[in-house]
């Protein structure tokens, strides 16, 4: 019967792999640090950016190399009431810049290896864009908010 074999390591938590990527790129770092993770913190320091693994499936189930397709959203929120503090607005602009240069980053991406500061060791071939950057309005948080979803495709590596 075709499948994995049972000794084939699986692909890893996508929410990592992509974590990890983000935080290799400069160009991202420069304007969050390293506030990235899979749920925003109660009190959070701004700019922060947060991943949501939306699903993911093997791109072949027969095939005997596991590689997997996640579709993740990735949410960009930044300073409530505008960047100085003194508007009486959530600071999209912020958050836009921060999720066009995300953007751009994903869509420019081919091949390439990711290795977390937990070992994780993953293969990105590339991301599909699913949504570009599009503002969310949340009343609730009173924060401004961009999403962007991406199937990236990747596989385990040793």
């Amino acid at each position: 019967m075709p499948g994995v074999d049972s000794a084939t390591s699986m692909p890893p938590d996508p929410e990592i792999v992509l974590r990890t990527w983000l935080l290799s790129k400069s160009t991202i770092t420069n304007e969050i640090s390293q506030r990235v993770a899979t749920k925003l913190p109660q009190n959070p320091t701004l700019p922060f950016v947060v991943i949501e693994n939306q699903g993911n499936l093997l791109s072949d189930p027969a095939s005997q190399a596991p590689i997997n397709i996640a579709t993740l959203a990735i949410y960009v929120y930044a300073g409530r009431w505008g960047g100085d503090g003194t508007k009486p607005e959530p600071d999209y602009s912020t958050a836009s810049n921060i999720a066009q240069i995300i953007y751009k980053e994903l869509f420019t991406e081919s091949r390439v290896e990711v290795l977390s500061n937990g070992g994780v060791n993953a293969v990105i071939y590339g991301f599909e864009i699913a949504v570009a950057p599009v503002r969310i309005e949340n009343r609730e948080r009173q924060i401004a908010e961009f999403q962007i979803t991406a199937n990236m495709t990747y596989r385990y590596t040793a």
